[in-house]
């Protein structure tokens, strides 16, 4: 069995039949584009008197289905797949959280801890020795050669005494930075609550806040420092 489209000759064609002729036929369609048999063709030419096959075949193509409906999910499975999804947005932001956690106490770790590195003792040996040896070739004239050797030992121990001193400065400096920032307290204003299935609130619409103050955690003075980068920038698109 061969099924065909419904054009509109083949309409015009059965609209035309006698009413006895159309009782007679079967699965007629009333649409465009319906499907309809080859035999129903066949038997319309020849009750028609002005359609013939060949006409009534033209424009004609082998019907096709639309497919299918998709399915739709069963609640069961529409609240496993929402469970899921906010198991996996937990999971990921716990992961986030102690990542950073993380790699701020390591930070924090590394910066108590300024110990001398090698690199550090190599830099200044290898400066003291530079120092020496040019005021030992500096000197080269110089007729007695233990002035000379004095002079370069003196110079590649002052040398070596402001390296210390500069280093010294730098490590004390550091200390007090990180003391100062340690003794900052950040303070937090409580604006609104947000729940993800509601939507936002404008800041003008919020009338009553209150001010918290938070600890000195291992986290306060980067949140602390990103609000004042925040302020700052807001500050300059002002002016």
């Amino acid at each position: 069995m061969v099924l065909l489209n419904t054009t509109p000759r083949i309409l015009s064609a059965i609209a035309s039949l006698p009413s006895a002729d159309r009782s007679l036929l079967s699965n007629l369609p009333s649409t465009v584009n319906a499907p309809i048999e080859h035999q129903t063709l066949l038997a319309i030419s020849r009750c028609s008197k002005h359609f013939t096959l060949n006409a009534l075949l033209q424009g004609a193509h082998v019907y096709v289905p639309p497919p299918l409906p998709k399915p739709e999910p069963s609640p069961q499975y529409v609240e496993l797949m929402a469970r899921l999804r906010k198991d996996q947005e937990k999971r990921g932001y716990a992961a986030l959280v102690s990542k950073q956690a993380a790699e701020q106490a390591d930070v924090d770790a590394d910066g108590g801890n300024d110990d001398i590195s090698p690199s550090l003792v190599l830099n200044i040996l290898l400066s003291v020795a530079m120092c020496a040896a040019a005021m030992l070739y500096l000197t080269r004239w110089w007729h007695n050669d233990g002035v000379r050797v004095l002079v370069s030992l003196g110079t590649g121990l002052v040398v070596g005494v402001a390296e210390v001193t500069v280093y010294a400065a730098y490590l004390r400096n550091v200390r007090v930075s990180r003391e100062k920032e340690r003794a900052k307290r950040e303070k937090k204003q409580f604006i609104a609550e947000f729940r993800g299935d509601e939507p936002g609130i404008p800041l003008d619409h919020i009338v009553d806040g209150k001010e918290e103050i938070w600890g000195r955690g291992k986290h306060g003075g980067m949140r602390r420092r990103v609000r004042e980068r925040w302020e700052r920038a807001q500050d300059k698109n002002d002016s």
